[in-house]
């Protein structure tokens, strides 16, 4: 089943197009959002990653170590080349498990590249779209194929993917958020496959601003 998209802010662009195939929404924080005192400014780029391992509500921990593999070579804003196959590191930072059928809740945030050479950067990663793991599902979905990553993603996107993508998985997340994305399922423990795409946006968390 393709997802339908909305919209909660007229703005228009690239990256909203690409947001708009994924099933998603996006808008504008509201204030009582907004930090109160000093916040992050961020200018991630878009890229695609696959998970490589499973997510299973009902055995995870927080804590739980959580990889992911980029597809593509990224040039950060800051200048940081990330290549393709460069690991993603993060851990599983809140779990609901189903309790008699009931939602389950998972979060995740990704906080650490692994470069080539062997040495590990901070980043700053938002999960922007989640995707079947092959080609097949995509078609079953109604989608011929996953869009493009946008090029960049904005500190004021918020996304929420819609179930449908991956079974009744929805995905939220918002760059002004600490974690990188929250996965939910409202019929039981959610389980998300491993080489699942992630959709993202990334930026080496030394490539920040401050603003007031």
């Amino acid at each position: 089943m393709k997802l339908a998209a909305l919209l909660r802010n007229g703005s228009w662009g690239v990256a909203a197009a690409s947001l708009l195939c994924a099933g998603a929404v996006w808008a504008q924080p509201t204030a009582n959002t907004q930090p109160s005192t000093m916040q992050r400014s961020w200018n991630l780029i878009g890229a695609n990653a696959r998970l490589q391992q499973k997510l299973d509500a009902k055995t995870a921990h927080r804590g739980q170590t959580v990889e992911a593999k980029l597809n593509s070579t990224v040039n950060t804003a800051s200048g940081m080349r990330l290549d393709r196959g460069t690991e993603l590191w993060g851990k599983v930072d809140r779990v609901q498990a189903s309790m008699d059928g009931g939602p389950s809740t998972l979060s995740v945030v990704f906080t650490r590249a692994q470069l080539k050479n062997g040495h590990s950067i901070p980043v700053k990663v938002t999960v922007i779209g989640v995707y079947p793991s092959d080609e097949e599902q995509l078609a079953v979905n109604g989608d011929e194929t996953m869009p493009a990553a946008p090029r960049h993603v904005s500190s004021n996107f918020r996304v929420d993917q819609q179930p449908g993508m991956i079974g009744h998985v929805s995905l939220h997340s918002a760059v002004e958020s600490r974690e990188s994305a929250t996965f939910r399922d409202a019929r039981g423990n959610l389980k998300i496959g491993r080489g699942t795409y992630l959709q993202l946006g990334i930026a080496s968390a030394n490539g920040s601003s401050l603003q007031g």
